[in-house]
Parts: structure tokens; C-alpha cells; sequence
């Protein structure tokens, strides 16, 4: 029961601080809500289940900002202040292996459902415990909760990093990362000094300090969310079908098939293909720049250089295929900038674009 003497909270602390973690509760579901927002209206893909697990991990720090308030404002008695946050500690590990099960059936960290098992059993520890010890599972929850998730983001983060760089560049996804990463270190920071053996020993005042951190940090991770892209963006070589650079007179000069790339194309299927995608450019030959089309259920994503006109047939329009496809014909221009103008018809000196389309997609 260390520590239970601050209270419940009164006198001049009591408004400044009720203020801020309420704000902070605030923000942690706002941040939660657009997120939801974002995804409600996609279709369930593997893409979008981490996104959902975000929700899952915002709602309940946010709930158990709810019960640190009831907890430490409203109950006169050290035992009932315990009881708030156990039935709050709970909640907040189911909804944690949630969120955990959320990640992994998106990504295998080490082996599957690992982190889910290990949260299970620390999920019936606390159980137990809040019958059996309740003076203990203050401290236990640090430990219980926090260690597994706090792993799973460093694991999770550590793997983002390690993408290949062309593909981080695409939405500055790296300089996103370490954005985030000084948020959670100010939450956590913020935290650690709202925690009990901090303010026995430094005193009330530095729990503002710590709600501020917290709300600092909270801001810093909604930017993080709010800009991140969406994720069905990182899968987009699931979506791409076919890519075709052409020139101006609808030579396609090269072609490049993603899908059941092991089994035999004949002509007339990449005939007919460079065909149709000859009709639309000439439908559109008077636009400039990038272009998207939907048409029969796929979608067209062109974008036109000085010589070379790029077509991308995918299931989804992305900005990371636009990207993709920008900065392929900026390359193969570059590469052939001396050539392509007086190009006698050989087809031969544009075998190299197969190494460039690896580099880039692959």
C-alpha cells in the first residue's frame, strides 16, 4: 500500500491535473477514432489488420487512462483505488492480447502466435493475482503488459527499418519510424514519472510534468498515424499485374507479366494486352503527367516522361505503384537519354530494363 497516501488527489494539484489526463484520454480516442475512420469502409485484408490492432492498442490505453482517474481522484479507500485499477488492468490484457493475436496473424514475429501464448499466460497471471495479491498487481502490470509490448514494437520497428531503402523512400517511411519512436519515448517517459515510487519520491508536481510528456508524445504519435500511410500501400505486390513502357508512337518497348511469371505467355496474349493499353493512351494522348483508369475491374495507372510513357494494370490504385512507376521511367530515360531519340527500331539494346524493373520492384 506504499505510496497510497497522495490519495485520492486534492487540494491545488487536483483541477490542473484532472484537466490534463482527461485531455490525454481525449486525444488517445480521437487518434484511435480517425484511424477507424481510415479503415471502415476497406475491405477485411491482411493489409488493413494491423491498422485495426492499432485501434484495438489506442482504446485500451485509453480506457485505462479512465480508470488511473477514477482510481486516484474519485476512491477514498486504498483498497477500492486497487480494485478500479484491477478491473482496469484486466480489461486493458485482453484487450493487449488482442492486440497482440491482431499483429501476428499479420506478421509472423519468431514463430507463429508466440508473443499471443506468452501474453495469454501473463493475461491469467493477472488474474489470479487480483485475487490472490492485489497490493502486487500495480507493479506486476509493468512487467505482465508492458515488457510483451513493448517487444513486439521494438521487434516490429527494427523490421520496418530493415526494408529495402528504395521502398522506405516512398512515403519517407524511415524518418515516420523515428518520429514515433521519440512519441512512445516520451509516453514512456511520461509515464514512468506519473507512476507511484516517482511521486513518493519527487512529489505531486512531477505527475504534471509527466502528463505533459504524455500528451506531447500523444501528439507526436497521432502525426505518425495520421501520415502513415495506409498499409495495404506496403502490400502492393500483391496488387501489380502487368507493366509496360512504351514510346510515343506505341512501340512497347518493354514488358514486364508479375503474375504466374513461371508459366508460358504466348504472343497473342501479349498482343492483345499491348493492344488495348495502345487504344487508351490514344484516348488520352492530349494528357500530360500521371493518369489513373479504371477499366474492367482493373486499374490503369500511367504516367508519361519526355519519350516513354509507363503503364501499370493493378487490382488497386497506389501511390506506392505511382511512385514505383515514376521512378522507373526517370531511370530508364537517364539510361537511354542519348539512344531513345534516334532509335533505329532494335529492341535488343533495351534488355538492361529488366535489371532496372528488379531493382525497383523487387
Amino acid at each position: 500500500m506504499l505510496g497510497q497516501d497522495f490519495y485520492p488527489i486534492t487540494g491545488t494539484f487536483r483541477e490542473p491535473l484532472l484537466v490534463l489526463e482527461w485531455i490525454m484520454v481525449f486525444l488517445i480516442s480521437e487518434v484511435a477514432f480517425l484511424l477507424y475512420m481510415r479503415v471502415k469502409n476497406k475491405e477485411m485484408k491482411l493489409s488493413n489488420i494491423i491498422e485495426k490492432a492499432y485501434i484495438i492498442f489506442l482504446l485500451s490505453y485509453s480506457l485505462m487512462g479512465i480508470f488511473y482517474i477514477f482510481g486516484d481522484y474519485y476512491m477514498e479507500t486504498p483498497i477500492s483505488r486497487l480494485i478500479v485499477f484491477n478491473i482496469g488492468y484486466i480489461l486493458r490484457m485482453i484487450m493487449g492480447l488482442v492486440f497482440i493475436y491482431q499483429i501476428e496473424k499479420y506478421q509472423t514475429i519468431f514463430r507463429k502466435y508466440m508473443f499471443s501464448k506468452i501474453f495469454l499466460v501473463f493475461t491469467i497471471l493477472s488474474v489470479v493475482l487480483s485475487f490472490t495479491a492485489i497490493e502486487f498487481t500495480q507493479y506486476a502490470s509493468l512487467v505482465l503488459f508492458w515488457i510483451p509490448i513493448f517487444s513486439i514494437f521494438l521487434i516490429y520497428t527494427i523490421k520496418l527499418l530493415k526494408k529495402p531503402s528504395e521502398k522506405q523512400e516512398i512515403h519517407n517511411l524511415r524518418k515516420k519510424i523515428y518520429f514515433s519512436i521519440l512519441g512512445g519515448f516520451l509516453i514512456g517517459l511520461g509515464f514512468g514519472v506519473t507512476s507511484d515510487p516517482s511521486i513518493i519520491a519527487f512529489g505531486l508536481s512531477l505527475r504534471i510534468v509527466g502528463q505533459v510528456f504524455q500528451i506531447i508524445g500523444i501528439v507526436v504519435l497521432a502525426i505518425f498515424f495520421t501520415s502513415l500511410p495506409s498499409l495495404s500501400e506496403q502490400d502492393w505486390k500483391n496488387k501489380i499485374d502487368k507493366l509496360f513502357l512504351m514510346r510515343a508512337t506505341g512501340i512497347c518497348v518493354y514488358y514486364k507479366f508479375f503474375r504466374d511469371q513461371t508459366s508460358k505467355r504466348n504472343e497473342q496474349n501479349i498482343s492483345g494486352a499491348i493492344n488495348t493499353i495502345k487504344m487508351i493512351l490514344k484516348e488520352i494522348s492530349d494528357e500530360e503527367g500521371e493518369m489513373v483508369i479504371e477499366k474492367e475491374g482493373k486499374v490503369l495507372i500511367t504516367c508519361q516522361g519526355k519519350y516513354i510513357t509507363g503503364v501499370i494494370i493493378a487490382d488497386q490504385n497506389l501511390n506506392s505503384l505511382n511512385f514505383l512507376l515514376k521512378r522507373l521511367i526517370e531511370k530508364v530515360e537517364f539510361l537511354y537519354s542519348n539512344i531513345i531519340r534516334d532509335w533505329d527500331g532494335a529492341m535488343e539494346i533495351f534488355l538492361p530494363i529488366e535489371k532496372i524493373t528488379k531493382e525497383i520492384f523487387f
